[in-house]
C-alpha cells in the first residue's frame, strides 16, 4: 500500500514492480491484492498500461483500515470481542485491561494514514541517501 501511495503520481503500478522494489514475493502480493480490491481501497486497471492504483486518497485510508481488510479483527484476546469465549469474562479485570489496550491500539492505528506512512518512508529514504553521499 505504501508503494502504491509513493508511486501513485507515476500512474498504475504493476505487482512485478512492487515485488521488486519491496523485496516481496509476487505470489504473496497476489494474495493480498484481492481483499484490498474487494474493499475498494485499490483498483485494478487492465490493458497495456495496466496495473494497480489507489482507489481512495491516501489521506483517507488508515493503518487500521488496511489491517482490518488483510488481517480481520485486531482482537488481542478472544474474550474482548467474544465474551462467551471465557466463562469468567463478565468479572475479569484482565479482560477490561485488554479492552483498554485494544481501544488505545485502535486509536493509534486510526490516527496513522497511508499518506502519513508514505511520507515517513520518503523522509527515511531521502535521509538514508544523504547519509551515504560522502
Amino acid at each position: 500500500m505504501m508503494d502504491l501511495a509513493a508511486h501513485s503520481a507515476m500512474g498504475n503500478v504493476t505487482l512485478k514492480d512492487v515485488a521488486k522494489r519491496q523485496a516481496i514475493s509476487k505470489k504473496y502480493l497476489w494474495q493480498i491484492v484481492n481483499p484490498l480490491k474487494s474493499a475498494g481501497i485499490i483498483r485494478a486497471v487492465t490493458g497495456p498500461h495496466g496495473g494497480y492504483a489507489l482507489a481512495k486518497p491516501p489521506s483517507s485510508v488508515t493503518l487500521r483500515d488496511i489491517l482490518a481488510i488483510l488481517e480481520g479483527d485486531c482482537a488481542l484476546v478472544a474474550c474482548v470481542d467474544t465474551p462467551a469465549a471465557c466463562p469468567r469474562s463478565n468479572a475479569c479485570a484482565s479482560r477490561d485491561i485488554w479492552r483498554e489496550v485494544e481501544e488505545k491500539l485502535a486509536e493509534a492505528m486510526e490516527s496513522i494514514t497511508l499518506s502519513d506512512m508514505a511520507a515517513r518512508q520518503q523522509a527515511m529514504t531521502v535521509g538514508a541517501s544523504q547519509q551515504y553521499a560522502i
